[in-house]
Order: structure tokens, then sequence, then C-alpha cells
């Protein structure tokens, strides 16, 4: 049986409305832990997604309507085939799915379709899916220059070197404000967000990790990166297949994953979105 939109996709995710302004969209980000989701019009209907990043990429406009994106959707009785070349097609992460009358039924990220990579694709090697570069930074590069990295090169996670080139380890956007004193920062109703939340909880500002750093003005700490990356990451070799990668990445729920040759030297990144990349030769 043909698997279908509706049969993988989070069902009724949390949206939100436009005309109205980002810290409004922030602080349901920070509230419910997410990353992304749809917007609707006056009358209910889909009329955009938008997601930290999209956040991110326009720090200095104001109104949702400017930073959202008018994405295609897919219906939610379309092929996962289709959804999956859509999402490789936008290069997002997340794509929204409507019914027939174009109102907002589910959400799609990579991470839905893991499950379906996992069992289909054994035969394919991690080395044919590679596609985006790879921005590596030196294990003593001071942490406070990383939302520079992040916003120029576009990528949100690293992995880390050492004086050799050799791989050592990996840091994320997530990663840094673990060591942010959040007590200098301004207040949250400065940030347009209400007196009566908790946008400072660690989970919640990781999920606007960067709108914070460009709105409130964060200073980082000169610590060197090698202080705070991730121990022992989770990696994939170059040969390894993509099903083996996407159960890590499932089981994980990782966005991305370093590859390394045999020589334990780095190759590369491999992103859940460039997985979706498979579905374009079925």
């Amino acid at each position: 049986m043909e698997v279908r939109v509706r049969d993988i996709m989070t069902r009724d995710p949390i949206r939100y409305r436009v005309p109205s302004n980002i810290q409004e969209v922030v602080s349901v980000l920070i509230r419910n832990n997410i990353t992304g989701l749809p917007l609707v019009d006056q009358r209910g209907k889909y009329a955009g997604v938008i997601s930290r990043r999209d956040i991110f990429e326009h720090p200095n406009e104001s109104q949702t309507a400017m930073v959202m994106r008018r994405a295609n959707t897919v219906l939610e009785d379309d092929s996962i085939e289709t959804a999956a070349r859509e999402l490789f097609r936008q290069g997002r992460r997340h794509l929204t799915v409507t019914n027939r009358d174009n109102e907002v039924v589910g959400m799609l990220t990579p991470q839905n379709f893991m499950k379906i990579v996992v069992e289909r694709f054994s035969g394919v090697k991690v080395k044919d899916v590679i596609r985006r570069t790879a921005f590596p930074i030196w294990e003593n590069t001071p942490i406070s220059v990383l939302p520079t990295i992040f916003r120029v090169s576009k990528t949100y996670a690293c992995p880390v070197v050492d004086e050799n080139g050799d791989f050592v380890s990996l840091i994320t956007d997530r990663d840094i404000f673990d060591h942010v004193d959040l007590k200098s920062t301004r207040t949250p109703t400065e940030s347009g967000i209400a007196d009566d939340e908790d946008p400072w909880s660690w989970t919640g500002i990781r999920n606007v990790v960067t709108y914070v750093i460009e709105r409130t003005h964060v200073s980082l700490p000169k610590i060197p990166a090698k202080e705070i990356m991730v121990k022992d990451p989770k990696v994939v070799y170059v040969n390894d297949s993509l099903s083996h990668a996407a159960k890590i990445m499932m089981e994980g729920n990782y966005n991305q994953l370093p590859v390394l040759e045999s020589s334990e030297r780095l190759a590369g990144m491999l992103y859940d979105i460039d997985i979706m990349g498979v579905f374009n030769d079925i």
C-alpha cells in the first residue's frame, strides 16, 4: 500500500496568524519549544511558514509578513515521495500540509521521513548523499564569533578540528547558550515577550538562539569552542549505508551528522534535508 503524507505527518501543528509582529511569533516558538510553524490569515487559511532560520536571516524586520515564506504546501493525500521532493527543493526543514480547502492540517520535517529511509535505502551510501558544504572550525575558535559564522555560512552546526585538521567534535547553535549569563540580557518585556511567560528557559532559548543574539545583544564569552563542543558526538562514515545514518538521526533526533573517512579524517556533514534527495530517484 502506498504511503501518503497523512500517514507520517505531525498532525494539528501549532500555528500563528498574520498580520502579527515577530516578537509574538518568537514568543510562541519559545513557549512551545519548536523551531518553526505555519501561519494562517484572518480566515484561517494557510498564508505561509516561518522558522528560526527565517527570523535569523531577517533580524531587522518586525512584521511577520515580511519574514515568512510563502512556500508551497503539500496535500495530506499526496505521496510521501512528492512531499520529500518538495522539502528537498525548498531546502528548508518545515513543510506545511493542507487540505483541499487550504486549511493547515499537518507539518512535515525530515524527521518524519527517517523511518521510511531506514526501510528503503539500505543500498545507498552516505557518500552518495552529501551535497552541502561543511564549515569546520578550529577547536580554539572563540565561541563569540560563532553567530557570525552561522549567519554567513548559512549552516547551524560546525565540525570541530584540531591544529592538524583532524576531526575532534561538533558544535551547534544550541550548544553556545549553555555558557550565556542570561541575567545580563534585557528584560523579557523589552524583547516583546509577556511578563507571565518564562522565555529564558534553556530549552526555549535554544530554539531561537540566533534571534536572541541579534535582538537582545547577548554577550558570549570568548572561551574556545573545545570547552563547550559536543562530547563524543555520533558520526557516520562515507561508506556507511544511508539507512544506518537515518537510524542514528531518528533515534537521537539529530538534524545532522559529521561524516568521516576511514582514516578518521573529516569528509563533510550529512544534513537531514539532503537525505530527502534520495526520493528524487523514485
